[in-house]
Formats: structure tokens, C-alpha cells, sequence
């Protein structure tokens, strides 16, 4: 009981001291904006731990649990879903990975999403982007624009000579 009045006692204290600050080495998040440690304007530098759920403006450092959203992320994350609004870079792992801009690795079960440019290795069902700078390996990759290639059953890159080509698609 004592420890368990304690370690309450310490995140209520980290959650109050970071809120004189623009950051925390640690976020225990169950589902924003209230039932988390510290609100979700404050920056993540450290460990974020989403239980289920959690969100933060920008996250740096390691991201683990069920869901997480962020507008910026430099991280390794690792959740059933991964979402980065604005910026993406690191290494991401879950059923379901969407970004806004990427540059990393993306290893999607099911999907691999990225609203705008995208740089460096996706790896899932179903991956897509805008523009690809790297490789997308899946059962089906979709791109308008690219600068590499892709390994799948359903290969598209829709601004290409061979905009459709199946097991292997590239465009230089």
C-alpha cells in the first residue's frame, strides 16, 4: 500500500513539475487529454507509455503500447497504432502506421500510411504514400511519385513509364 501511495505520489509530482516546462522524461497515458500523467501539449523526451491510449505534441524517445498520436515524432514506437500527423522519423512497428511525412523504417502488419513524402523502408500488407524515396515491400504498394522500387503482388507507381508492374516496380 505504501509503495503504491508512493509511486502515485511521484507522478503526480513529475506531472505537476513538467507542467512548469515544455517537456517530461516520462508520459503514463490511459486517454487524453485527462487521464494521462502530464496534458498533451507537453513534449515527451524519454518513455511515453500508452495504456491504452496516449497523445502528446511531440515525442522523442520510445513510444510503447496500444495507440499513440502525436503531431512530430523521432522515436521508436511500438503500438497496434502508430500516428504522426506532421513528421515521422525513427522506427515504427504496429497492425496500423500513419504519418504525414516519414523517414525511417515502417513495419505495418496491415498498413503503412504516408500523406506526403516518405523516405526509407516500409514493410506491410498495404503500403502508400505520395511520393517514396526508398523501397516499399508488400502484398500491395501504391505511390504517385518515386525514387526506388517496390516488391509485391500489386505494385503502382501512378507517375511512371510503367505505372503498374507486378513482384517488382521501380522507377528512378
Amino acid at each position: 500500500m505504501r509503495r503504491a501511495l508512493l509511486l502515485i505520489s511521484l507522478l503526480m509530482g513529475v506531472g505537476t513539475a513538467c507542467m512548469a516546462y515544455d517537456t517530461t522524461p516520462l508520459q503514463i497515458a490511459i486517454w487524453p487529454p485527462s487521464l494521462q500523467v502530464v496534458p498533451p501539449e507537453i513534449d515527451v523526451s524519454g518513455l511515453k507509455l500508452n495504456l491504452p491510449y496516449g497523445g502528446n505534441e511531440t515525442i522523442v524517445g520510445v513510444d510503447l503500447g496500444i495507440a499513440s498520436t502525436s503531431n512530430n515524432t523521432s522515436a521508436l514506437q511500438i503500438n497496434l497504432v502508430n500516428c504522426a500527423h506532421e513528421r515521422f522519423s525513427g522506427f515504427q512497428v504496429g497492425l496500423l502506421n500513419l504519418s504525414g511525412e516519414s523517414r525511417g523504417l515502417q513495419i505495418g502488419v496491415l498498413m503503412n500510411s504516408t500523406d506526403e513524402v516518405g523516405s526509407g523502408l516500409q514493410i506491410g500488407i498495404i503500403n502508400s504514400t505520395t511520393e517514396m524515396n526508398g523501397v516499399q515491400i508488400g502484398l500491395i504498394n501504391y505511390t504517385h511519385f518515386m525514387i526506388g522500387f517496390q516488391v509485391g503482388l500489386v505494385n503502382i507507381i501512378r507517375e511512371s513509364i510503367v505505372p503498374f508492374f507486378p513482384i517488382v516496380n521501380f522507377c528512378f
